[in-house]
């Protein structure tokens, strides 16, 4: 499907100051029945406004506000494999199986053909959060995808885009695959799909998951091309062919210092 580049959502100004952040699930968040949200589980339901439930309490966007919170990281929301979009209500996944970075998840969407709705509505979504006065974090799985094998980088180019352990694909990450991010080709790839998210869609900041497999180099390259975000990852070192010392993780923070680190213990404080 070929669409016109649509008109970007406005940024907020760069952000200053300590980031209190709250993890969202886009589904999770007001799926319930007794949330008064009318699209429960979908963008448009974290874009309205006077929602309560039952005993008078704020919920949804509302709620948000209320919290105290600056960021909202929403977790995956590219698209992903294992929902049915026509289906939506039927299967479950958070998203971190990868299927196109660079689309909007339709079973967030109330109309998950028309690829148009789910464009519009996940910037509806962003712009509501950003007239409510928090920032939003996009949750990225660029480590790794669902199903190497059918997946149209490795169609276009096979045997580069995924690290290659014994003429194996490597599992590092624990999913079958490590996408090749030191590879130039695939390290373009990670920094035009993020800046393509910060223009089109507003996005403030990114969270990558298993940070540690993707190399130093590339973060580097992301971090100079998002200067104003904020950006931070796990930072557990990974069981793949990428040698330690290219790994993006605390031992190597002075070489990333403007992203933080995300793990099981506190590391090093991001600095707005």
């Amino acid at each position: 499907m070929i669409l016109p580049s649509p008109a970007p959502v406005a940024p907020l100004p760069p952000f200053h100051g300590r980031a209190s952040i709250m993890e969202v699930s886009i589904r999770d968040f007001s799926s319930h029945p007794a949330s008064g949200i009318r699209h429960r589980g979908q963008y448009l339901g974290l874009t309205e406004v006077g929602t309560k439930t039952p005993t008078g309490a704020g919920s949804g966007l509302d709620y948000l506000k209320q919290s105290g919170v600056t960021h909202v990281q929403l977790m995956p929301f590219f698209d992903f494999a294992t929902v049915d979009e026509t289906a939506p209500g039927r299967d479950y996944n958070w998203g971190y199986d990868p299927q196109n970075y660079n689309v909007p998840e339709g079973s967030f969407a109330t109309a998950p053909a028309d690829p148009q709705t789910r464009i519009s509505e996940a910037q509806a979504m962003i712009t509501a959060l950003h007239a409510a006065g928090l920032r939003v974090i996009m949750d990225v799985v660029y480590n790794h995808v669902y199903d190497p094998r059918a997946q149209a980088l490795a169609l276009t180019v096979p045997g580069y885009y995924f690290r290659q352990h014994e003429g194996q694909l490597s599992d590092g990450t624990g999913t079958g695959n490590d996408l090749a991010s030191e590879q130039p080709m695939a390290r373009r790839y990670i920094v035009d799909s993020v800046r393509y998210w910060a223009k089109t869609y507003g996005v403030d900041g990114f969270r990558f998951d298993l940070m540690g497999s993707l190399d130093v180099t590339t973060m580097q390259a992301v971090a100079a091309a998002l200067p104003n975000l904020l950006l931070l990852g796990e930072g557990w070192p990974m069981a793949t062919p990428l040698p330690a010392t290219q790994q993006t993780t605390p031992a190597q923070a002075t070489a990333v210092p403007s992203i933080g680190f995300f793990q099981r213990r506190v590391t090093r404080p991001h600095q707005g």
